[in-house]
């Protein structure tokens, strides 16, 4: 049987084992968040005499970097889908709630001011319908009769961060999204989303790390 005094003296090793693993993860990382903002253009496949329609992104990221080239980054998006009809006499507006979860490879050194790092990112991306309408702004989805409420696809792009001031980028990317599930509720049609943006935002660091 083990005397209290070693499973206490275990305990403690184990608790300081911890701790300077993470404060060995955090002398290795970099955390940051931002406001973002873009404009897309997209289309909804399978549906005939349709074509791009123009559309608003808006919201916010955090992101977590290793001192390598390596990150990973999700995203809060308002973003404004759909594809216009018949030469866009009419349209279909599909507004979203966008989660993107993105692994992120960074070009070029960090940490000095005027500095621009290529990026290159892929990764996942879950949409929530918030609303469905036409042109008029009149309600396409009544009961939900349309429209699934929720979509899943991937993301894929790049762009470049140029640092304006210690650990402050201003941050450019260009996007496809393509989504992999059916959004429409006929049984008849398959269709998916996709869209081709090009987003800024605006990076800050958080806390002292």
């Amino acid at each position: 049987m083990k005397h209290p005094k070693d499973i206490f003296m275990k305990k403690h090793i184990q608790i300081l084992a911890i701790l300077l693993l993470m404060s060995q993860l955090g002398k290795a990382q970099n955390l940051s968040f931002g406001p973002m903002i873009g404009l897309n253009l997209s289309e909804i496949s399978n549906i005939p005499n349709s074509s791009t329609k123009t559309g608003l992104l808006v919201g916010g990221f955090f992101n977590y970097s290793h001192k390598s080239s390596f990150g990973v980054g999700v995203q809060v998006l308002y973003n404004q889908m759909g594809t216009n009809l018949n030469n866009g006499t009419e349209q279909i507006r599909l507004n979203y709630l966008q989660i993107p979860v993105l692994a992120t490879y960074y070009f070029g050194p960090k940490n000095a001011v005027g500095v621009i790092r290529p990026k290159l990112f892929i990764g996942p991306h879950l949409n929530f319908l918030l609303n469905a309408t036409n042109k008029a702004g009149n309600d396409i989805n009544t009961n939900e009769s349309q429209f699934n409420t929720t979509d899943f696809g991937g993301t894929l792009g790049g762009g470049l961060n140029y640092s304006v001031s210690k650990k402050v980028w201003l941050n450019f990317d260009v996007r496809y999204n393509f989504g992999l599930i059916d959004i429409s509720k006929n049984p008849n049609l398959v269709n998916h989303n996709q869209s081709l943006g090009i987003n800024l935002g605006l990076s800050f660091p958080l806390g002292n790390i």
